[in-house]
């Protein structure tokens, strides 16, 4: 299951008044900071990237140098305070634009497509070019199928999309890297919605 994210740097002064919000409904959660390369710090000022997590020490919340990271499975009845303090901080004014996003997978279509041809062509591998093509529908389709998963109660979808993400983009790669950046489109996407409509209730959040 893919997290949903929003845009922003690093700061101290958030991710710490989140996590004493989230205390205050459930004193099991604890605040986990990090040097940029990742080794845990008990100094502030050395903090790059911070972590809030549950009694089961499953990261709920964190935040790295560019963004904050939303676990909604595993931040459980936390979901409305925490939700209710990203729309304090003004989260869901943020826009959220597909054009990064939709660049990339056209780039990946040409790349994989494109390229696909020149090489089977030039080495006299024709038959090799319909299952390169199947590689991309695959992709194309897991990235429309994670779309509806994020739909309200349609979570049994990711399982799926993640598997034809998988059996399109690992013949791919590196080329299917580019279809990153419609994953954490989505992502946000959700996120906005969640925001802006009120679903932050933990009896209707399903994703």
């Amino acid at each position: 299951m893919f997290p949903l994210s929003f845009k922003k740097s690093f700061d101290l002064e958030f991710i710490q008044s989140l996590y004493e919000r989230l205390a205050c409904h459930d004193d099991s959660v604890k605040l986990i900071l990090r040097t940029k390369s990742g080794r845990q710090t008990d100094d502030p000022s050395k903090a790059g990237i911070g972590e809030i997590r549950n009694a089961r020490n499953k990261q709920l919340f964190g935040m790295s140098a560019k963004e904050g990271i939303v676990h909604t499975k595993h931040a459980g009845a936390l979901q409305a305070p925490l939700f209710d303090f990203l729309k304090e901080r003004d989260i869901h004014q943020q826009e959220v634009s597909p054009d990064i996003g939709v660049a990339c997978v056209l780039l990946y279509v040409v790349l994989v497509a494109g390229g696909g041809l020149l090489y089977t062509t030039h080495n006299n591998a024709e038959f090799l070019y319909p299952y390169i093509l199947a590689c991309v529908i695959f992709v194309l389709s897991g990235l429309a199928l994670i779309s509806y998963a994020y739909k309200s109660d349609q979570k049994k979808w990711f399982i799926p999309s993640m598997l034809l993400l998988a059996i399109g983009a690992l013949p791919t790669a590196p080329s299917s890297l580019l279809a990153l950046p419609m994953i954490n489109y989505l992502g946000r996407a959700k996120l906005q919605k969640i925001l802006n409509q009120g679903e932050a209730d933990t009896k209707t959040i399903h994703t």
